[in-house]
């Protein structure tokens, strides 16, 4: 049989068509590979293979022209989101997407995949078809424009192909930002209340076990959810207690300062409520009101307010969720308190884990663990373009470079301040200080650094003592730093060594 397509995976597009007889995994991945230019071998198994090769069959069988097959994305993700399309095609004014199934699936998941990828392309403006073919009886499906499902024959797919043209885009990286699907319902609660919004596949996977294990269980049970910052584990805690207070009274616990979002959510969805943490101090028994208990950035939570939080759930058979990362503690006190080691020592149900990041790009997660670690930097070129590092001599052209900066659309993220003692970054008029942000997100985010930072002779970044002796300063940037999504403005306020070590980060080609 003849593979025609021009790509094989977002990573990159060869320019000329394919033709092989490719019948067996291995070799068919490593020539995906290839023609593709992916660094690693992608597992593409026998049926989707199979399914591959009916369809190409099927259209030439229709005397389409190899010139007519070329242009296609085969596999396309997402960049950051894992959203994934079996086949995609662009020109400037459509798209045309075709997800194959090597046999018959119900026609609800059929129905439920392509409004997914309705949703995922909607924001490009283009004119869009959408069909599902079903490759080994040729069935075929089309989603309509009022978002039904129609039986269509071979042919429409056929036609639709055929009269796509030869002036298809061979780069389509661009066009897909992160921000354009990332919901927080912090920072976007209506679009969470509303339901616009999907999980990525591993956000899914782990919200289904979490319902069904915990609807599941019978008398009291505890369960712990963990990910670094941009795993996106709020969203997915946050749509767990969404699904939860559907079906009975649930309390989310949020271990900072409640921002308006959350007061949003609180007016809007039956059943389902936040509080903060510190509601507790005065207020304990409210968690004996709801069924379900939900803790986000529970490594935050006071011994105090955590012993009772799991003496109320164990006592009343209620079903508690603590949602954690061990790597963003603000203070020594924090640090101390060993939260994340009291959960995993509590007879838990299970423990789920998002590892991979979707809120941060590869290359601004990069520039941050190499910011707090100079060792750590990446061994190949980096494209660090949406990365501003700037340098101002005094407090003057750092307030001249922040309001250039916020008309430009950053987030000025300030370091928490002490309530009793003089901190030397409360003189900045800020957007947000680090402990206002917990839990939230933001496109562009501005931080200032200055000789209250320093890198010791590992080259590990370090921090003078705040004024507040229980903050930590590197703890306190990498909690704002990691807020961002797109672009990061650092600047470095009258510390020239500082300016100089961070700035060796784009010298990676140089030192290779």
């Amino acid at each position: 049989w003849q593979l025609i397509f021009s790509c094989f995976s977002l990573c990159a597009l060869v320019k000329r068509c394919l033709q092989s007889r490719i019948n067996e995994e291995l070799p068919f991945n490593r020539v995906e590979k290839h023609s593709s230019g992916k660094i690693e071998l992608c597992r593409i198994h026998e049926h989707e293979i199979k399914s591959l090769k009916y369809i190409v069959d099927a259209l030439m069988n229709m005397g389409l022209s190899l010139e007519m097959l070329d242009g296609f994305f085969y596999g396309y993700r997402i960049p950051q989101i894992g959203k994934e399309f079996d086949l995609l095609k662009f020109t400037e004014t459509e798209c045309l997407n075709i997800e194959l199934k090597s046999q018959a699936v119900p026609l609800e998941q059929v129905l439920s995949q392509l409004k997914k990828n309705k949703y995922y392309l909607a924001h490009l403006g283009k004119k869009e078809h959408f069909y599902t073919v079903i490759t080994d009886t040729m069935t075929c499906y089309m989603l309509d424009q009022g978002d039904t499902l129609q039986s269509v024959e071979f042919s429409v797919v056929a036609n639709d192909v055929k009269n796509f043209g030869y002036h298809y885009l061979t780069a389509i990286d661009h066009m897909f930002r992160a921000s354009d699907y990332l919901v927080s319902p912090l920072n976007t609660p209506d679009k969470f209340i509303n339901g616009e919004y999907f999980l990525t596949p591993a956000q899914e996977q782990i919200q289904r076990k979490i319902i069904k294990d915990t609807l599941g269980h019978s008398g009291y049970g505890f369960f712990s959810l963990t990910g670094k910052p941009g795993t996106g584990k709020t969203l997915l805690l946050y749509d767990v207690a969404k699904q939860l207070s559907a079906i009975n009274k649930t309390l989310v616990i949020h271990c900072g300062k409640l921002s308006k979002g959350q007061e949003r959510l609180n007016e809007s969805i039956k059943n389902f409520h936040v509080i903060a943490a510190g509601y507790l101090k005065y207020h304990p028994e409210i968690i004996r009101s709801y069924n379900f208990i939900l803790v986000d950035e529970t490594h935050r939570i006071y011994p105090k307010h955590y012993d009772e939080i799991c003496d109320l759930v164990m006592r009343d058979n209620k079903i508690c969720i603590f949602s954690s990362d061990p790597e963003q503690v603000l203070s020594s006190a924090e640090k101390r308190n060993g939260i994340v080691q009291k959960i995993n020592s509590l007879p838990l149900i299970d423990k789920y884990e998002l590892s991979e990041k979707i809120r941060t790009n590869k290359e601004l997660a990069s520039f941050i663990i190499s910011v707090r670690n100079l060792n750590k930097k990446p061994h190949i070129p980096m494209d660090y373009g949406n990365v501003i590092l700037s340098y101002a001599n005094n407090y003057e052209e750092a307030c001249n470079m922040i309001e250039y900066f916020k008309k430009q659309g950053y987030v000025f993220i300030n370091y928490s301040k002490s309530n009793y003692n003089y901190s030397p970054y409360a003189k900045y008029e800020e957007d947000f200080d680090t402990h206002h942000v917990i839990g939230q997100e933001f496109d562009n985010v501005l931080m200032l650094m200055d000789d209250s930072f320093y890198y010791d002779e590992n080259g590990v970044l370090q921090g003078v003592p705040h004024p507040n002796p229980d903050y930590l300063y590197p703890n306190l940037f990498y909690q704002g730093i990691t807020r961002v999504r797109e672009k990061i403005a650092l600047v470095i306020v009258n510390s020239p060594r500082l300016f100089e070590k961070i700035s060796s980060i784009f010298d990676i080609e140089q030192e290779a």
